[in-house]
């Protein structure tokens, strides 16, 4: 039996209530599939994203099978997927050229008194063509008081767990990802991630973040890296990896009607420092409103959050205490979201 043949054995899920009314409602109108042609039909930024955001859930997989990819050196986050047997180069990619400057003024004032901690659940959904939905991750933010080198600091602690597509019974868990942060500035000072094959330590000292990165397996590869931090040194930053990790930020942040403000995101520093993913992101009020997720209905602040030409999110945050109750991606032809379906806030 071929793996053909195998593939025509498995179960196949029943098709959704009125699809194919939707369907012929489409052909009716005129609408026809564009199969692809030689360029992508899909922007190679939005393919990245969409990569990107099961980079964590990648990581925490073992390197067996056919071996690591090569590593080349034509890009800094190929060193990266080339510890995984199953992870494209393409999906860590690095954008070429610099960084476009803020959009707005730097984000200076803070209501710093507003920070609190908790435990917030969200799941996470690609959805296609409004039609075709996959709601199979889930992942936690958890915000707690702590110390890092003998001073106060908040301690940010993230983890997803994803269901395979084709287990449901079978679970991929990320790494904790961990990150301290200064309470007075919402600068991070210390982020870890400790991984099956790989251990990332980022240090943010004044100006300067200073980047360690081991992976193991076959071929093991490390670097030591520090680059420089554009803007004031004592200025919030926001890190990234699988996500834009404004969860602490959206608290203190005097949002309004017209409000609007940027502030610098550190992703992978790389082994060329000249190659720092390092770039402002730009946030702006754009509305207000009522939401209902699973874990209840919010009064929000309807923000848009930009990086660069290509990418752009919308983030909904609750008035009274800066929760991210909500995320949304959306494209043509997919759409990106997180809701928030529980919430547990530590004692005043």
């Amino acid at each position: 039996m071929t793996w053909k043949d195998q593939l025509r054995t498995l179960p196949a899920p029943e098709p959704p209530e009125g699809l194919l009314s939707r369907i012929l409602a489409s052909r009716a109108a005129g609408v026809r599939v564009v199969l692809p042609g030689e360029g992508p039909t899909v922007s190679r930024r939005v393919a990245l994203l969409l990569i990107a955001a099961a980079a964590a859930a990648a990581l925490v997989m073992s390197t067996r099978g056919s071996g690591p990819r090569a590593v080349t050196t034509d890009n800094a986050y190929h060193d990266v997927a080339a510890g995984l047997a199953i992870w494209p180069p393409e999906a860590l990619a690095q954008e070429a050229g610099p960084p476009h400057p803020p959009r707005y003024e730097p984000v200076r004032s803070l209501r710093v008194a507003r920070a609190h901690g908790g435990t917030w659940a969200y799941r996470a959904c690609l959805v296609f063509d409004d039609v075709l939905t996959n709601c199979r991750s889930r992942f936690t933010i958890a915000v707690s008081r702590a110390e890092r080198d003998g001073k106060p600091a908040w301690l940010v602690s993230q983890q997803e767990t994803s269901v395979r597509e084709w287990s449901p019974t079978d679970s991929i868990r990320t790494p904790l990802d961990s990150t301290y942060v200064d309470p007075a500035t919402l600068r991070p000072i210390y982020h870890e991630i400790n991984g099956k094959r790989f251990h990332l330590v980022r240090r943010i000292i004044g100006d300067t973040v200073r980047e360690a990165l081991d992976i193991g397996g076959a071929h093991p590869r490390s670097w030591r890296t520090n680059a420089r931090i554009p803007g004031a040194p004592d200025a919030p930053l926001v890190l990234r990896w699988a996500r834009f990790d404004v969860a602490l930020l959206l608290q203190v942040l005097p949002l309004e009607r017209g409000w609007r403000g940027s502030v610098y995101s550190v992703g992978l520093v790389g082994p060329d420092a000249g190659k720092a993913a390092i770039a402002p992101i730009d946030l702006r009020v754009v509305g207000s409103e009522r939401i209902e997720v699973p874990a209840g209905t919010f009064d929000c602040w309807k923000v848009e959050l930009r990086h660069g030409d290509e990418t752009q999110l919308t983030l909904w945050t609750s008035k009274d205490r800066g929760w991210l109750v909500k995320t949304e991606l959306r494209e043509s032809d997919f759409r990106a979201e997180s809701a928030l379906l529980s919430a547990t806030p530590s004692a005043p």
